[in-house]
């Protein structure tokens, strides 16, 4: 049976207004003696006045007199100021915005309604970094404490020109100058970032903005799994080998990279099949690889497919 909130969403989201009683006499399918309805409209008003911003009282007074959800089902619950601006949204608009994850970036927490989710780690370090630094990409040089590794905390000054999402991680890139004058493109995780008050990220106005090229961070992102690229770092054809057939079709529906070629479709007598790619071998890819296990493993004597021999030896070592 569908829960008593299912038929209360329902009832409450359409034009007219319904009352209490209605609804769990809907929800029973017949009349409920006096004292089992009023426990369930007792349940019902406890939830309900805890959101009373998004519901409005037939007499304007209690929701004796019944009552309807404000401006509709997918409004419940939400701030006046939310549902100002979900009002001026299309459908798309709106329905993106109804997301578990986006709607951890804007308030910290998860909606209790929402039509998509996206991964996000409500417990992330300095996940509301994410609003306060949108604001000051390709705008304002800023400087905040960093800390380096995990004893070591520095003082960052930086362009801040990108924000991206890796593993349910934000990393924040842009330039640093350097003791030369020239610009460097450095990433920086949220999460290790100093941050306990608005004034921890200082805004720098005196110093003059360096902005990156037009669209260069889909330059920048195009040969690397993740987020980190090599200053040195040389696009390589890196070739897996499926041992099995459930990673292989994995595989092949959830690429690798977006230069990932099926060579050879799987055997299912030789229980083997092939990819490549081609980027700069960095840690994430070493991580995205281990993470199949024993399905696949990378063929090869060149540097990267040593430190894949070398992390599964590790590996070994400890069981």
């Amino acid at each position: 049976m569908r829960d008593l909130y299912e038929v209360m969403d329902e009832m409450a989201s359409g034009k007219n207004f319904t009352t209490l009683e209605e609804i769990v006499e809907k929800y029973y399918g017949h009349k409920v003696e006096q004292s089992y309805l009023k426990s369930e409209t007792n349940r019902m008003k406890t939830w309900l006045n805890r959101h009373k911003e998004a519901i409005e009282y037939n007499n304007g007074k209690s929701l004796d007199g019944g009552f309807r959800y404000k401006i509709g089902y997918e409004y419940q619950y939400r701030s006046e100021q939310e549902s100002k601006l979900l009002a001026k949204l299309d459908d798309d608009g709106r329905n993106a915005f109804l997301s578990g994850g986006l709607q951890m970036l804007f308030d910290g927490k998860t909606s209790f309604c929402h039509l998509i989710d996206l991964e996000c780690v409500s417990g992330l370090e300095n996940l509301c970094l994410v609003k306060v630094l949108a604001k000051y990409l390709g705008k304002r040089v800023i400087s905040f404490k960093y800390m380096q590794g995990f004893d070591h905390l520095m003082e960052i000054t930086m362009h801040p020109h990108y924000l991206k999402e890796y593993n349910s991680r934000w990393f924040l890139f842009g330039y640093v100058i350097e003791g030369s004058g020239y610009p460097k493109v450095v990433n920086f995780a949220l999460d290790r970032i100093e941050y306990r008050k608005p004034e921890d990220i200082k805004i720098l106005r005196q110093e003059t903005f360096v902005r990156a090229p037009r669209n260069f961070y889909d330059g920048y992102f195009k040969d690397i799994v993740g987020v980190t690229r090599k200053e040195d770092g040389v696009v390589e054809t890196i070739t897996i080998r499926t041992t099995d057939f459930k990673v292989h079709h994995l595989l092949r529906t959830k690429p690798i990279h977006a230069s990932q070629q099926e060579t050879i479709p799987f055997d299912m007598e030789k229980g083997e099949g092939e990819f490549t790619i081609q980027v700069i071998p960095n840690i994430e890819l070493q991580t995205r690889l281990l993470s199949y296990g024993s399905g696949l493993y990378v063929v090869g004597e060149g540097k990267f497919q040593q430190q894949m021999r070398d992390a599964v030896s590790h590996m070994n070592n400890h069981y």
